[in-house]
């Protein structure tokens, strides 16, 4: 009777080793498996799909997942998770279980298995407009309040260009416009503004979809404010005793904020595993110098008044990334 009942329990042991391949009803599958990252570290909450189905299940926090796979349907899955690249796994009679899926973080890549990971440079490009509110209130005694007024606002668009690598992200854009021309009684308030930006960031996101990175950007923008008559010629003795005006600021400022980008994969331009994004930034500015510095005409002007700076600024972007292999 003993031998009997032990006899029994080693089958129904079997038996529940083997049910993941075991054909339930005689047609449905169940699978089992885990998912881990290259290092072997379980990865949990992965959502784990029947391709071309809405047969979907996640994996718990030890990366363990069950999936019972619905007849006449592609018998294969789809595995996805935040910050990694998506897997899909063929089922067939070679299929050993437990599956063991292992997911790539994105931006990285495998040469072989059992290899250490090469990172992948990816080349970003993008066009971007950014927004900043500096207070010139300080020097209206100087120039004027009609000067100072038109240059209480900074917007300027331009190209970046950048490189990821490991994640981490280092890029330069060159900001032009924000030009503002207007009358002025007999005078004419011409405005151009230009930036220069070091951007330097880690993308603590990088899925198939959504790209978040911190970023520490410094900024030199400048100012060129000129006065001229409104007219179109003027005699030498006249200029003389009303001279132009044309001042140069100069302004450090370093950035803080969130860069969060949505990636569009497409095949248009018959890139293979290039992809374009729009994103949107925010961050806390601050200034590196207290006064600007500041280019006049003969370099005559010396004062102590500093540009005021408001601490909230955006911006947006288009941005089109390379791999580079």
């Amino acid at each position: 009777m003993i031998r009997g009942t032990t006899f029994l329990s080693v089958v129904l042991m079997l038996l529940i080793i083997t049910a993941p391949s075991l054909k339930v009803s005689g047609q449905n599958q169940i699978v089992t498996g885990q998912i881990t990252d290259e290092n072997n570290v379980a990865i949990g909450g992965p959502t784990v799909c029947q391709v071309n189905t809405n047969n979907c299940t996640n994996a718990d926090m030890n990366g363990i997942f069950h999936l019972l796979l619905q007849p006449g349907k592609e018998m294969s899955l789809q595995i996805r998770c935040l910050g990694f690249n998506p897997e899909e796994v063929v089922i067939d009679e070679s299929t050993v279980y437990p599956l063991k899926v292992v997911l790539i973080p994105a931006f990285m890549s495998l040469d072989s298995p059992g290899q250490d990971f090469v990172p992948r440079i990816i080349l970003r490009s993008s066009l971007s407009l950014d927004v900043l509110f500096p207070d010139f209130s300080e020097f209206s005694p100087a120039v004027g309040s009609f000067n100072t007024d038109a240059m209480d606002y900074f917007a300027v668009t331009g190209p970046e260009l950048g490189v990821s690598v490991r994640r981490f992200y280092t890029g330069f854009r060159l900001g032009m416009g924000n030009s503002y021309s207007d009358e002025h009684d007999s005078l004419i308030v011409d405005l151009s503004n230009t930036s220069f930006s070091l951007n330097l960031g880690y993308d603590l996101i990088s899925s198939p979809r959504i790209r978040m990175t911190p970023l520490i950007s410094m900024k030199l923008l400048r100012f060129r404010l000129q006065n001229y008559r409104n007219e179109r010629k003027i005699s030498l003795a006249q200029y003389l005793d009303e001279r132009d005006l044309e001042l140069r600021f100069n302004q450090m400022v370093a950035v803080a904020g969130i860069n969060l980008e949505y990636l569009i994969f497409t095949d248009v331009f018959r890139t293979g595993g290039d992809y374009w994004s729009v994103g949107a930034f925010g961050g806390y500015a601050m200034k590196l110098n207290r006064t600007p510095w500041i280019y006049s005409r003969g370099n005559r002007l010396i004062t102590d008044s500093e540009i005021g700076l408001k601490r909230f600024t955006f911006g947006v972007s288009v941005a089109f990334y390379t791999n580079v292999k």
